[in-house]
């Protein structure tokens, strides 16, 4: 089938467009990074020691055992000059029905998160989830890897834009969200891991208050927003500059002469693009998803869209 293989670039870039295409796939962060973790399997299962340097490691690690040895290693720690460890450690993971799981809920809430973010906006937000907790744990000195510890912070952000969202037996988003992280809390308290729980409830906090300076969970109103890397409006829009109005390359600016239109200038196609994104969410959560701030935006813009076709 010709074309099935084939490598290509997006000719104009939108902010929802996949860094490039595989023949019909997409490759976007959340494929590249469920990928990877699918790849690790297989690297584990012919080496079980094959991704220790991936992980990150605040303590004395076994890395190698016979029947009469045991052998330790303490210096493969980002601190020690490994910084490549604050990155890679959720990409390691062993073989494991509930790690499958993880990377397959990952796969399908990152991508719902990615496509309203913008690929960008996305990726920023999988560093800060990454680097900064990677830091915490560091200093703690304690050890972690795997895609668990992005694949729940993800899942919080979608529940928190989408907290009525039905799932399994019409159990509202919110509910769901609230078992899942309180047992993982509870597992965590009786196994006495302070530090890790310190880094879980940290990750959680970082993907919730990046998500929400990014533009998402607008029903937070009481979580202010900060600036971060890849600014600019939600979706990755960016603001015309109004100064200096001419035509690019002419001497000066060009003035145009009335009547002046009494309205504002009617953009039917940001309209649409608009309308699809939020009838997209509709068809995935249920108009019971949609916050406050979303459906304001569909009404108008649907009234618009019905004037403009008269």
């Amino acid at each position: 089938m010709p074309g099935r293989y084939r490598f290509s670039m997006p000719k104009s870039r939108g902010h929802s467009d996949p860094w490039f295409r595989v023949g019909t796939v997409d490759v976007t962060t959340t494929i590249i990074v469920a990928f990877l973790c699918v790849v690790s399997f297989f690297v584990y299962a012919a080496d079980p020691t094959s991704l220790d340097w991936l992980y990150l490691f605040g303590r004395p690690h076994l890395v190698a055992s016979s029947k009469d040895v045991l052998t330790f290693a303490s210096g493969d720690s980002a601190f020690s000059g490994q910084v490549w460890r604050l990155v890679t450690w959720p990409i390691g993971n062993a073989p494991d029905i509930w790690v499958a799981i993880s990377i397959a809920i990952f796969w399908w809430f990152g991508k719902q998160i990615e496509a309203q973010l913008g690929r960008v906006r996305y990726l920023w937000l999988l560093v800060l989830l990454t680097v900064v907790p990677g830091l915490l744990a560091t200093t703690l000195e304690v050890n972690a890897g795997g895609i668990r510890w992005i694949e729940i912070p993800i899942f919080v952000i979608f529940v928190c834009e989408n907290p009525k969202a039905p799932f399994f037996f019409g159990v509202q988003a919110w509910v769901l969200a609230v078992v899942v992280v309180g047992i993982d809390i509870l597992q965590l308290i009786s196994g006495r891991s302070s530090e890790l729980l310190l880094v879980y409830l940290s990750s959680i906090v970082i993907g919730v208050w990046t998500a929400r300076s990014m533009g998402m969970i607008n029903d937070f109103q009481w979580l202010p927003k900060i600036r971060l890397p890849g600014g600019g409006r939600r979706g990755g829009q960016k603001r015309k500059s109004s100064s200096g109005g001419g035509v690019r390359g002419s001497a000066g600016p060009v003035v145009v002469d009335g009547p002046w239109p009494t309205t504002p200038i009617y953009r039917p196609m940001q309209d649409q693009a608009e309308v699809d994104q939020i009838l997209d969410k509709i068809a995935l959560v249920g108009m019971e998803g949609l916050t406050a701030d979303e459906k304001k935006r569909l009404n108008e813009a649907s009234k618009r869209l019905r004037k403009g076709g008269n």
